[in-house]
This record gives structure tokens, C-alpha cells and sequence, in this order.
């Protein structure tokens, strides 16, 4: 599976950029992490298989030691968390690291799909 070139992460700086995203954004997806999580890393991954397949979502990163309050607002107290957030609602949570195909189904629920990740998984096993 080829990594994510289209979109890259995005990394939030502070609560208050997150607050800023929250009311500017329709939607958008953030990985909740720390420095140094393996676990973390391997969340990342997974999301970049499918994130192209929903052109409306941009993925974002959020760091426990740049806005600790965010953490603290939305009770997150391990890594990795994966929330989606629509029109400034949090409306799917992912605890740990998910597979692929759990992130696609869910996203898809919220958004529909082009379909592109499981085209791409088709070319690769013909």
C-alpha cells in the first residue's frame, strides 16, 4: 500500500489552533498522540491508507504536550485517540490503533467514499 502523497498531516500547535479549526473547518480528522508512540506512528500509517478516499477530511495531529486542555476536554487519557470532528462536533472516536478497513467503514458512514482504497488494494492483488 503506498503512503498518503496527497494530503499530509497537519500539526496543531496549540488549543487555541484547535478551537480555531473546530469553528473553520466542516470537517476534519485528528490523531491525538505523544512524541516518542510507537503505537501512535503505526496509527498514522493506517489512516494514510485511507484518508485519500474521503476528499472532504484533512488529517491533523495533536500533540499531549502542545494543548494538554484538549486532552483534558475531551477525556483522552492514552494514545492513540482518532477523532473526527463535523461542523464542530467530534462525531467518531477511534481508541488505539485501528485497522485500514474499520477506519474506511467508519469514515464511510459519515461521508460516503470514492471508493479509491479498496480500488488501490484491488490493483495491488491482480
Amino acid at each position: 500500500m503506498n503512503k498518503n502523497t496527497k494530503k499530509e498531516k497537519k500539526l496543531i500547535s496549540s488549543g487555541d489552533e484547535f478551537d480555531k479549526l473546530l469553528e473553520e473547518k466542516d470537517a476534519f480528522f485528528v490523531l491525538f498522540s505523544k512524541n516518542g508512540c510507537g503505537y501512535c506512528q503505526l496509527a498514522e500509517k493506517n489512516i494514510n491508507q485511507v484518508i485519500d478516499s474521503f476528499p472532504e477530511l484533512k488529517l491533523y495531529q495533536l500533540k499531549l504536550t502542545d494543548a494538554p486542555e484538549i486532552f483534558k476536554r475531551y477525556d483522552i487519557n492514552s494514545v492513540p485517540v482518532s477523532k473526527v470532528f463535523k461542523e464542530g462536533k467530534a462525531v467518531y472516536t477511534g481508541f488505539g490503533v485501528r485497522s485500514p478497513n474499520d477506519i474506511y467503514y467508519q469514515l464511510k458512514s459519515y461521508f460516503g467514499s470514492s471508493n479509491s482504497y479498496f480500488q488501490e488494494l484491488d490493483e495491488e492483488n491482480n
